[in-house]
Protein backbone atom coordinates (compact mmCIF):
# COMPACT_ATOMS: atom_id res chain seq x y z
CA UNK A 1 0.00 0.00 0.00
CA UNK A 2 3.29 2.46 1.01
CA UNK A 3 4.68 1.91 -2.67
CA UNK A 4 1.15 2.19 -4.71
CA UNK A 5 0.79 6.00 -2.94
CA UNK A 6 4.14 6.74 -3.46
CA UNK A 7 3.97 6.03 -7.12
CA UNK A 8 0.51 7.96 -7.12
CA UNK A 9 2.15 10.93 -5.38
CA UNK A 10 4.88 11.07 -7.81
CA UNK A 11 2.58 11.15 -11.18
CA UNK A 12 0.30 14.02 -9.17
CA UNK A 13 3.45 16.61 -8.64
CA UNK A 14 4.41 15.72 -12.21
CA UNK A 15 0.68 16.47 -13.76
CA UNK A 16 0.54 19.86 -11.19
CA UNK A 17 4.18 20.98 -13.19
CA UNK A 18 3.42 20.82 -16.55
CA UNK A 19 -0.08 22.74 -15.96
CA UNK A 20 2.55 25.44 -15.10
CA UNK A 21 4.28 25.90 -17.83
CA UNK A 22 1.92 27.38 -20.50
CA UNK A 23 2.57 27.29 -23.81
CA UNK A 24 2.83 30.68 -26.19
CA UNK A 25 3.78 31.40 -29.39
CA UNK A 26 7.08 33.41 -29.53
CA UNK A 27 7.94 34.20 -33.44
CA UNK A 28 5.55 34.73 -36.42
CA UNK A 29 5.97 36.04 -39.71
CA UNK A 30 5.96 38.01 -41.99
CA UNK A 31 4.01 41.17 -40.31
CA UNK A 32 3.87 44.64 -41.59
CA UNK A 33 4.78 45.21 -44.76
CA UNK A 34 6.77 42.41 -46.88
CA UNK A 35 8.00 43.23 -50.93
CA UNK A 36 8.08 39.49 -51.47
CA UNK A 37 5.71 36.63 -49.73
CA UNK A 38 5.97 33.27 -50.03
CA UNK A 39 5.86 31.38 -46.90
CA UNK A 40 4.02 32.31 -43.42
CA UNK A 41 5.93 30.75 -39.91
CA UNK A 42 4.67 30.75 -36.46
CA UNK A 43 6.77 29.44 -33.72
CA UNK A 44 5.64 28.13 -30.34
CA UNK A 45 7.69 27.67 -27.09
CA UNK A 46 7.08 24.29 -26.61
CA UNK A 47 5.89 21.06 -27.89
CA UNK A 48 2.36 21.62 -29.26
CA UNK A 49 1.66 18.26 -31.41
CA UNK A 50 3.32 14.50 -31.88
CA UNK A 51 5.92 15.25 -34.99
CA UNK A 52 5.31 12.95 -37.72
CA UNK A 53 1.48 12.39 -37.87
CA UNK A 54 0.21 13.27 -41.01
CA UNK A 55 -2.68 14.11 -39.60
CA UNK A 56 -1.69 16.78 -38.03
CA UNK A 57 -3.88 20.07 -38.32
CA UNK A 58 -3.39 23.32 -38.97
CA UNK A 59 -3.17 26.03 -35.91
CA UNK A 60 -3.67 28.95 -38.43
CA UNK A 61 -6.27 30.19 -41.15
CA UNK A 62 -4.81 32.24 -43.71
CA UNK A 63 -6.98 34.60 -45.50
CA UNK A 64 -5.89 37.50 -48.21
CA UNK A 65 -8.02 39.55 -49.70
CA UNK A 66 -11.03 37.84 -47.99
CA UNK A 67 -10.84 34.94 -49.91
CA UNK A 68 -8.83 31.40 -48.39
CA UNK A 69 -5.08 32.30 -49.74
CA UNK A 70 -4.08 29.19 -52.02
CA UNK A 71 -1.35 27.11 -50.57
CA UNK A 72 -1.31 24.55 -48.04
CA UNK A 73 -0.31 24.25 -44.54
CA UNK A 74 2.74 21.52 -43.08
CA UNK A 75 4.79 21.09 -39.39
CA UNK A 76 8.44 21.44 -40.01
CA UNK A 77 9.07 20.47 -36.71
CA UNK A 78 7.07 19.92 -33.36
CA UNK A 79 7.02 23.36 -32.31
CA UNK A 80 7.23 25.18 -36.25
CA UNK A 81 4.23 25.31 -38.22
CA UNK A 82 4.72 26.62 -42.12
CA UNK A 83 1.79 27.65 -44.58
CA UNK A 84 3.61 27.86 -48.32
CA UNK A 85 1.70 29.80 -51.10
CA UNK A 86 1.58 27.96 -53.91
CA UNK A 87 3.13 31.31 -55.81
CA UNK A 88 4.63 34.29 -54.43
CA UNK A 89 2.00 37.22 -53.50
CA UNK A 90 1.66 39.71 -56.02
CA UNK A 91 1.80 43.50 -55.46
CA UNK A 92 -1.09 45.07 -53.27
CA UNK A 93 -2.17 41.80 -51.51
CA UNK A 94 -3.22 41.90 -47.56
CA UNK A 95 -3.38 38.69 -45.71
CA UNK A 96 -4.58 37.93 -42.24
CA UNK A 97 -3.35 34.62 -40.01
CA UNK A 98 -5.76 33.48 -37.62
CA UNK A 99 -6.17 30.97 -35.32
CA UNK A 100 -8.23 28.48 -35.56
CA UNK A 101 -10.70 28.01 -32.37
CA UNK A 102 -11.17 24.13 -32.55
CA UNK A 103 -7.29 23.73 -32.16
CA UNK A 104 -5.45 22.81 -28.57
CA UNK A 105 -2.07 21.24 -28.30
CA UNK A 106 -2.16 17.78 -28.65
CA UNK A 107 0.79 16.23 -27.46
CA UNK A 108 1.41 14.21 -24.58
CA UNK A 109 3.48 16.67 -22.71
CA UNK A 110 0.71 19.32 -23.06
CA UNK A 111 -1.89 16.87 -22.36
CA UNK A 112 -2.84 18.53 -19.18
CA UNK A 113 -2.87 21.87 -21.00
CA UNK A 114 -6.73 21.98 -22.59
CA UNK A 115 -8.45 25.05 -22.98
CA UNK A 116 -7.75 28.40 -24.34
CA UNK A 117 -5.90 29.94 -21.54
CA UNK A 118 -3.12 26.82 -22.18
CA UNK A 119 -2.22 29.23 -25.40
CA UNK A 120 -0.82 32.53 -24.86
CA UNK A 121 0.67 35.13 -27.11
CA UNK A 122 -0.79 36.64 -30.57
CA UNK A 123 -3.20 34.67 -31.73
CA UNK A 124 -3.78 37.26 -35.12
CA UNK A 125 -1.26 38.62 -37.06
CA UNK A 126 -1.53 40.57 -40.15
CA UNK A 127 1.08 41.40 -43.39
CA UNK A 128 0.76 43.01 -47.03
CA UNK A 129 2.93 42.94 -49.98
CA UNK A 130 3.19 46.61 -50.49
CA UNK A 131 3.32 48.52 -53.94
CA UNK A 132 5.01 46.61 -56.78
CA UNK A 133 9.12 45.92 -55.65
CA UNK A 134 11.99 45.26 -58.18
CA UNK A 135 12.89 41.95 -58.08
CA UNK A 136 16.03 41.99 -60.41
CA UNK A 137 17.31 44.21 -63.05
CA UNK A 138 19.89 43.75 -66.27
CA UNK A 139 22.08 45.29 -65.93
CA UNK A 140 22.16 44.70 -61.96
CA UNK A 141 23.71 46.76 -59.19
CA UNK A 142 27.53 48.09 -59.83
CA UNK A 143 27.25 47.29 -63.54
CA UNK A 144 28.79 49.14 -66.55
CA UNK A 145 26.20 51.05 -68.47
CA UNK A 146 25.92 52.64 -71.76
CA UNK A 147 25.21 56.20 -72.80
CA UNK A 148 21.94 55.26 -73.90
CA UNK A 149 20.95 52.22 -71.74
CA UNK A 150 17.70 50.32 -71.56
CA UNK A 151 17.10 48.18 -68.38
CA UNK A 152 15.30 45.55 -68.09
CA UNK A 153 13.06 45.66 -65.26
CA UNK A 154 11.26 42.79 -63.29
CA UNK A 155 8.40 43.27 -60.66
CA UNK A 156 7.29 41.19 -58.38
CA UNK A 157 3.90 41.76 -59.72
CA UNK A 158 2.57 44.49 -62.30
CA UNK A 159 2.33 48.00 -61.83
CA UNK A 160 0.34 51.36 -62.74
CA UNK A 161 2.62 52.91 -65.39
CA UNK A 162 1.83 55.81 -64.59
CA UNK A 163 3.03 55.98 -61.26
CA UNK A 164 6.25 54.41 -62.48
CA UNK A 165 6.47 57.81 -64.14
CA UNK A 166 6.06 59.70 -61.67
CA UNK A 167 7.58 58.20 -59.07
CA UNK A 168 10.92 56.32 -60.75
CA UNK A 169 13.85 58.43 -61.91
CA UNK A 170 17.83 58.60 -62.51
CA UNK A 171 20.18 60.57 -60.75
CA UNK A 172 23.62 61.76 -62.52
CA UNK A 173 26.64 62.43 -60.85
CA UNK A 174 27.22 66.44 -62.15
CA UNK A 175 23.84 66.99 -62.63
CA UNK A 176 21.73 68.80 -60.51
CA UNK A 177 18.50 67.23 -61.33
CA UNK A 178 16.26 64.31 -61.49
CA UNK A 179 16.38 62.57 -64.95
CA UNK A 180 12.52 60.66 -65.23
CA UNK A 181 12.57 56.93 -65.95
CA UNK A 182 10.90 56.66 -69.00
CA UNK A 183 9.28 53.34 -69.95
CA UNK A 184 9.67 52.00 -74.05
CA UNK A 185 7.15 49.94 -75.50
CA UNK A 186 6.13 48.75 -78.89
CA UNK A 187 8.58 46.67 -81.17
CA UNK A 188 11.65 47.47 -79.45
CA UNK A 189 9.93 45.81 -75.94
CA UNK A 190 8.56 42.92 -77.79
CA UNK A 191 12.17 42.82 -79.31
CA UNK A 192 14.13 42.58 -75.85
CA UNK A 193 11.56 40.40 -73.89
CA UNK A 194 11.71 37.60 -77.49
CA UNK A 195 15.74 37.76 -76.85
CA UNK A 196 15.00 37.20 -73.01
CA UNK A 197 13.17 34.64 -73.64
CA UNK A 198 10.25 35.95 -70.96
CA UNK A 199 7.03 33.85 -71.54
CA UNK A 200 3.80 35.92 -72.34
CA UNK A 201 2.40 35.29 -68.96
CA UNK A 202 5.46 37.01 -67.45
CA UNK A 203 5.77 40.24 -69.50
CA UNK A 204 3.09 42.19 -67.28
CA UNK A 205 5.87 41.93 -64.56
CA UNK A 206 8.33 43.32 -66.73
CA UNK A 207 9.15 46.88 -67.69
CA UNK A 208 11.92 47.87 -70.66
CA UNK A 209 12.77 51.60 -69.31
CA UNK A 210 15.95 53.97 -69.82
CA UNK A 211 16.89 57.37 -68.35
CA UNK A 212 15.55 60.65 -70.25
CA UNK A 213 18.76 61.90 -71.17
CA UNK A 214 22.16 60.32 -72.88
CA UNK A 215 24.08 59.86 -69.90
CA UNK A 216 27.72 61.46 -70.09
CA UNK A 217 30.93 59.25 -70.16
CA UNK A 218 32.46 57.50 -67.04
CA UNK A 219 29.32 59.64 -64.79
CA UNK A 220 27.99 57.49 -61.69
CA UNK A 221 24.28 56.70 -61.94
CA UNK A 222 21.65 55.56 -59.70
CA UNK A 223 18.41 54.15 -60.66
CA UNK A 224 15.76 55.18 -57.80
CA UNK A 225 12.54 52.88 -57.81
CA UNK A 226 10.98 55.48 -55.42
CA UNK A 227 7.54 55.41 -53.42
CA UNK A 228 4.30 56.11 -54.13
CA UNK A 229 4.38 53.45 -57.29
CA UNK A 230 0.73 52.13 -57.12
CA UNK A 231 0.14 48.08 -57.39
CA UNK A 232 -2.04 46.91 -60.95
CA UNK A 233 -4.04 44.87 -58.86
CA UNK A 234 -4.78 47.47 -56.30
CA UNK A 235 -4.01 50.69 -56.94
CA UNK A 236 -4.58 52.27 -53.34
CA UNK A 237 -1.80 50.03 -52.24
CA UNK A 238 2.02 51.75 -53.26
CA UNK A 239 5.76 51.70 -52.28
CA UNK A 240 6.69 52.72 -49.42
CA UNK A 241 10.00 52.34 -49.28
CA UNK A 242 12.77 53.39 -51.88
CA UNK A 243 15.28 50.76 -54.00
CA UNK A 244 18.64 51.99 -55.17
CA UNK A 245 20.84 50.82 -58.06
CA UNK A 246 24.16 51.91 -58.64
CA UNK A 247 25.71 52.08 -61.90
CA UNK A 248 28.87 53.58 -63.77
CA UNK A 249 28.29 54.46 -67.47
CA UNK A 250 31.55 53.33 -69.89
CA UNK A 251 34.36 55.79 -70.38
CA UNK A 252 34.32 57.46 -73.73
CA UNK A 253 35.72 55.80 -76.61
CA UNK A 254 39.21 56.77 -77.19
CA UNK A 255 42.94 56.10 -78.17
CA UNK A 256 46.15 56.41 -76.02
CA UNK A 257 49.22 55.48 -77.14
CA UNK A 258 52.14 54.46 -74.94
CA UNK A 259 55.69 54.24 -75.36
CA UNK A 260 58.76 53.00 -72.71
CA UNK A 261 61.10 55.87 -72.14
CA UNK A 262 63.83 56.98 -69.68
CA UNK A 263 62.33 59.57 -68.28
CA UNK A 264 58.61 60.96 -68.21
CA UNK A 265 59.76 64.05 -70.09
CA UNK A 266 61.52 61.94 -72.37
CA UNK A 267 61.01 60.54 -76.10
CA UNK A 268 60.48 57.35 -76.85
CA UNK A 269 63.16 54.51 -76.11
CA UNK A 270 63.67 53.14 -79.73
CA UNK A 271 64.64 49.67 -78.85
CA UNK A 272 61.19 48.99 -77.08
CA UNK A 273 57.54 48.72 -78.47
CA UNK A 274 55.21 51.38 -79.21
CA UNK A 275 51.80 50.76 -78.44
CA UNK A 276 47.93 52.35 -79.33
CA UNK A 277 45.38 51.17 -76.43
CA UNK A 278 41.78 51.87 -77.44
CA UNK A 279 39.50 52.05 -74.44
CA UNK A 280 36.88 49.33 -76.55
CA UNK A 281 37.39 46.62 -78.65
CA UNK A 282 37.49 47.41 -82.24
CA UNK A 283 37.66 45.19 -85.50
CA UNK A 284 40.88 43.92 -85.91
CA UNK A 285 40.68 44.48 -89.74
CA UNK A 286 40.47 48.33 -88.44
CA UNK A 287 43.31 47.78 -85.97
CA UNK A 288 45.61 46.25 -88.94
CA UNK A 289 45.08 49.92 -90.82
CA UNK A 290 46.72 51.77 -88.06
CA UNK A 291 50.08 52.89 -88.95
CA UNK A 292 53.20 55.10 -87.81
CA UNK A 293 54.78 56.94 -90.33
CA UNK A 294 58.10 58.27 -89.98
CA UNK A 295 59.25 61.85 -91.55
CA UNK A 296 60.45 60.14 -94.62
CA UNK A 297 60.21 56.61 -96.11
CA UNK A 298 57.46 53.66 -95.67
CA UNK A 299 54.65 53.68 -92.88
CA UNK A 300 55.27 50.80 -90.52
CA UNK A 301 52.46 48.55 -89.80
CA UNK A 302 51.09 46.95 -86.45
CA UNK A 303 52.43 43.54 -85.76
CA UNK A 304 49.93 40.70 -84.45
CA UNK A 305 50.37 37.59 -82.70
CA UNK A 306 50.16 34.53 -85.00
CA UNK A 307 48.29 32.75 -82.82
CA UNK A 308 45.63 35.14 -81.37
CA UNK A 309 42.79 35.02 -84.37
CA UNK A 310 40.64 37.52 -82.43
CA UNK A 311 38.21 39.31 -84.92
CA UNK A 312 38.64 42.46 -82.21
CA UNK A 313 41.71 43.84 -80.70
CA UNK A 314 42.13 46.60 -77.69
CA UNK A 315 45.92 47.63 -78.78
CA UNK A 316 48.01 47.42 -81.55
CA UNK A 317 52.09 47.39 -80.87
CA UNK A 318 54.52 48.65 -84.20
CA UNK A 319 57.82 46.51 -85.04
CA UNK A 320 60.71 47.55 -83.08
CA UNK A 321 63.82 48.52 -83.34
CA UNK A 322 63.20 51.86 -84.56
CA UNK A 323 65.41 54.22 -85.75
CA UNK A 324 67.07 56.37 -83.00
CA UNK A 325 66.06 59.87 -82.64
CA UNK A 326 63.89 60.39 -84.86
CA UNK A 327 60.36 61.37 -85.54
CA UNK A 328 56.94 59.44 -86.19
CA UNK A 329 52.95 60.00 -86.43
CA UNK A 330 50.46 57.32 -85.52
CA UNK A 331 48.23 57.43 -88.25
CA UNK A 332 44.32 56.20 -87.65
CA UNK A 333 42.19 54.74 -90.25
CA UNK A 334 39.12 57.78 -91.23
CA UNK A 335 36.19 56.76 -89.17
CA UNK A 336 37.40 54.81 -86.75
CA UNK A 337 34.47 53.23 -84.54
CA UNK A 338 34.79 50.82 -81.52
CA UNK A 339 32.80 47.63 -81.95
CA UNK A 340 29.23 49.87 -80.37
CA UNK A 341 29.39 51.87 -83.48
CA UNK A 342 31.05 54.78 -81.14
CA UNK A 343 33.49 56.77 -83.04
CA UNK A 344 36.76 58.49 -81.45
CA UNK A 345 36.10 60.73 -78.51
CA UNK A 346 39.40 62.35 -79.19
CA UNK A 347 39.82 62.07 -82.71
CA UNK A 348 41.03 65.48 -83.24
CA UNK A 349 44.48 64.26 -81.13
CA UNK A 350 45.55 62.25 -84.40
CA UNK A 351 48.13 62.13 -86.34
CA UNK A 352 49.54 61.85 -83.09
CA UNK A 353 53.53 63.10 -83.11
CA UNK A 354 55.85 60.98 -81.19
CA UNK A 355 59.73 60.57 -81.70
CA UNK A 356 62.34 58.38 -80.46
CA UNK A 357 65.36 59.22 -78.58
CA UNK A 358 69.10 57.87 -78.47
CA UNK A 359 69.26 54.10 -77.23
CA UNK A 360 69.60 53.70 -73.28
CA UNK A 361 73.29 53.18 -72.34
CA UNK A 362 74.27 49.74 -71.34
CA UNK A 363 76.92 48.00 -69.53
CA UNK A 364 76.58 44.59 -68.68
CA UNK A 365 78.11 41.51 -67.93
CA UNK A 366 77.29 38.22 -69.91
CA UNK A 367 76.96 36.60 -66.77
CA UNK A 368 76.32 37.91 -63.49
CA UNK A 369 76.83 37.60 -60.53
CA UNK A 370 78.86 35.22 -61.28
CA UNK A 371 80.17 33.76 -64.51
CA UNK A 372 83.27 31.28 -65.75
CA UNK A 373 85.85 32.28 -68.61
CA UNK A 374 88.27 29.37 -70.24
CA UNK A 375 91.49 30.08 -68.90
CA UNK A 376 94.15 31.02 -71.67
CA UNK A 377 93.81 31.32 -75.58
CA UNK A 378 93.44 35.64 -74.49
CA UNK A 379 91.06 34.99 -72.09
CA UNK A 380 88.18 37.65 -72.09
CA UNK A 381 85.23 38.44 -70.03
CA UNK A 382 82.49 39.46 -72.39
CA UNK A 383 80.73 42.91 -71.83
CA UNK A 384 78.10 44.13 -73.55
CA UNK A 385 77.97 47.90 -73.97
CA UNK A 386 76.03 51.31 -75.50
CA UNK A 387 76.79 54.73 -75.44
CA UNK A 388 79.22 54.32 -72.32
CA UNK A 389 82.28 53.66 -74.14
CA UNK A 390 83.72 57.20 -74.01
CA UNK A 391 83.22 56.98 -70.65
CA UNK A 392 85.39 53.47 -70.40
CA UNK A 393 88.62 54.95 -72.39
CA UNK A 394 91.83 55.16 -70.88
CA UNK A 395 92.26 58.76 -68.50
CA UNK A 396 94.43 60.30 -71.24
CA UNK A 397 91.25 60.20 -73.41
CA UNK A 398 88.45 60.46 -71.51
CA UNK A 399 85.95 63.04 -71.94
CA UNK A 400 86.12 64.46 -68.64
CA UNK A 401 87.61 63.58 -65.18
CA UNK A 402 84.31 62.67 -63.74
CA UNK A 403 84.99 59.41 -66.48
CA UNK A 404 83.88 55.61 -65.22
CA UNK A 405 86.26 53.08 -64.79
CA UNK A 406 86.68 49.58 -65.15
CA UNK A 407 88.45 47.95 -62.04
CA UNK A 408 89.20 44.14 -61.35
CA UNK A 409 90.85 42.52 -58.62
CA UNK A 410 92.22 39.32 -58.48
CA UNK A 411 91.54 37.01 -55.25
CA UNK A 412 94.65 35.29 -53.44
CA UNK A 413 93.09 33.16 -51.02
CA UNK A 414 90.01 30.26 -50.25
CA UNK A 415 89.15 32.87 -47.61
CA UNK A 416 88.99 35.77 -50.11
CA UNK A 417 87.00 33.75 -52.37
CA UNK A 418 84.35 32.59 -50.28
CA UNK A 419 83.89 36.48 -48.44
CA UNK A 420 83.69 37.87 -52.08
CA UNK A 421 81.38 35.14 -53.66
CA UNK A 422 78.96 36.45 -50.60
CA UNK A 423 79.57 39.55 -50.60
CA UNK A 424 78.84 39.83 -54.05
CA UNK A 425 75.88 37.62 -54.10
CA UNK A 426 74.86 40.39 -51.23
CA UNK A 427 74.97 43.50 -53.40
CA UNK A 428 73.30 42.00 -56.56
CA UNK A 429 70.73 44.65 -58.02
CA UNK A 430 69.05 44.98 -54.32
CA UNK A 431 68.77 47.77 -51.61
CA UNK A 432 70.55 47.97 -48.47
CA UNK A 433 69.94 49.84 -45.46
CA UNK A 434 73.14 53.03 -44.85
CA UNK A 435 73.32 50.71 -41.88
CA UNK A 436 73.92 47.56 -43.62
CA UNK A 437 75.99 49.77 -46.18
CA UNK A 438 78.56 50.74 -43.13
CA UNK A 439 77.71 54.63 -43.38
CA UNK A 440 77.71 57.08 -40.30
CA UNK A 441 74.72 56.59 -38.41
CA UNK A 442 74.08 60.36 -38.63
CA UNK A 443 72.82 58.82 -42.17
CA UNK A 444 70.91 55.82 -41.28
CA UNK A 445 67.60 57.77 -41.36
CA UNK A 446 66.03 60.32 -43.74
CA UNK A 447 63.11 62.88 -42.30
CA UNK A 448 59.70 62.74 -44.83
CA UNK A 449 56.71 65.04 -44.65
CA UNK A 450 53.47 63.10 -43.37
CA UNK A 451 50.19 63.10 -41.60
CA UNK A 452 48.77 61.75 -38.18
CA UNK A 453 45.99 60.08 -37.68
CA UNK A 454 43.97 63.57 -37.15
CA UNK A 455 45.34 64.43 -40.23
CA UNK A 456 48.26 67.23 -39.05
CA UNK A 457 51.23 67.39 -40.65
CA UNK A 458 53.93 65.71 -38.79
CA UNK A 459 57.32 64.61 -39.75
CA UNK A 460 58.30 61.15 -39.74
CA UNK A 461 62.08 59.10 -39.55
CA UNK A 462 62.12 56.92 -42.23
CA UNK A 463 64.89 54.15 -42.48
CA UNK A 464 67.29 55.22 -45.81
CA UNK A 465 67.34 52.50 -48.30
CA UNK A 466 70.30 52.79 -50.97
CA UNK A 467 70.31 51.27 -54.16
CA UNK A 468 73.75 48.66 -54.43
CA UNK A 469 74.17 50.38 -57.99
CA UNK A 470 74.74 53.27 -55.99
CA UNK A 471 77.83 51.66 -54.43
CA UNK A 472 81.04 50.98 -55.76
CA UNK A 473 82.77 47.69 -53.82
CA UNK A 474 86.19 48.50 -55.34
CA UNK A 475 86.66 51.84 -55.26
CA UNK A 476 88.92 52.26 -52.22
CA UNK A 477 89.91 48.95 -52.30
CA UNK A 478 94.18 48.91 -52.43
CA UNK A 479 94.38 45.44 -54.13
CA UNK A 480 92.09 46.47 -56.89
CA UNK A 481 93.47 47.72 -60.24
CA UNK A 482 92.41 49.99 -63.56
CA UNK A 483 91.68 47.72 -66.21
CA UNK A 484 92.16 49.78 -69.90
CA UNK A 485 90.30 48.91 -72.73
CA UNK A 486 92.51 49.48 -75.91
CA UNK A 487 89.97 48.22 -78.07
CA UNK A 488 87.66 50.78 -77.75
CA UNK A 489 88.39 52.94 -81.12
CA UNK A 490 86.02 55.21 -82.90
CA UNK A 491 83.77 58.02 -82.78
CA UNK A 492 81.22 58.82 -79.96
CA UNK A 493 78.16 57.63 -79.31
CA UNK A 494 79.21 54.59 -80.43
CA UNK A 495 76.46 52.19 -80.76
CA UNK A 496 75.76 48.81 -79.34
CA UNK A 497 78.75 46.51 -79.09
CA UNK A 498 80.39 43.20 -77.03
CA UNK A 499 83.52 43.45 -76.14
CA UNK A 500 86.00 41.48 -73.70
CA UNK A 501 87.92 42.47 -70.82
CA UNK A 502 91.65 40.77 -70.71
CA UNK A 503 91.74 38.22 -67.88
CA UNK A 504 95.78 37.78 -67.94
CA UNK A 505 95.99 35.94 -64.74
CA UNK A 506 94.10 32.64 -63.82
CA UNK A 507 91.99 32.88 -60.63
CA UNK A 508 88.99 34.01 -59.24
CA UNK A 509 88.50 37.80 -59.76
CA UNK A 510 86.09 40.68 -58.53
CA UNK A 511 85.35 43.33 -61.90
CA UNK A 512 83.55 46.13 -61.37
CA UNK A 513 82.28 48.71 -64.51
CA UNK A 514 81.83 52.34 -63.22
CA UNK A 515 80.15 54.38 -65.52
CA UNK A 516 78.29 58.19 -65.09
CA UNK A 517 76.55 58.10 -68.03
CA UNK A 518 74.63 54.96 -67.12
CA UNK A 519 73.93 55.89 -63.58
CA UNK A 520 72.22 59.38 -64.91
CA UNK A 521 70.42 57.48 -67.20
CA UNK A 522 69.42 54.66 -64.54
CA UNK A 523 69.07 56.61 -61.35
CA UNK A 524 67.28 59.65 -60.28
CA UNK A 525 70.23 61.51 -59.23
CA UNK A 526 73.90 61.96 -60.70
Amino acid sequence: MKKNFAVALAAGLSFVGLAAHAVSIVAASPQGEVAQVRQVTVKFSASVVAFGDPRLADPFSVVCEGKPAAGAGRWASDRVWLYDFREALPPGTRCTAKLRTEWKPATAASAATTGAAALTGPSEFSFSTGGPAIVSMQPGEGGEIEEDQHFLIRLNGPAVEASVLANAWCEVEGIGERLPLRLVGGELREQLLKARRIAKDQAARVLVARCDRTLPNGAAVRLVWGKGIAAAANPQVVTSIEQRFRLHVRAAFTAEFSCEREKASAPCLPIRPMTLRFSAPIARELAAQVRLAPASGDALAPVFDKDDKAVEVSEVAFPKPLAENAPYSVVLPRELKDNAGRPLANAASFPLKVSTGAAPPIAKFAAAPFGIVERDADAMLPVTLRHVQSDLRPPAAAASAGAGQVRVKRLQSDADILAWYAKVQKYHETQLTAEELGLPKSQWFTTEDDTDAKGRPIKRKVERRIGTREISLLAGDSGARRLDLPQLAGGDPRPFEVVGLPLTEPGYHVVEIESLRLGQSLLDKR
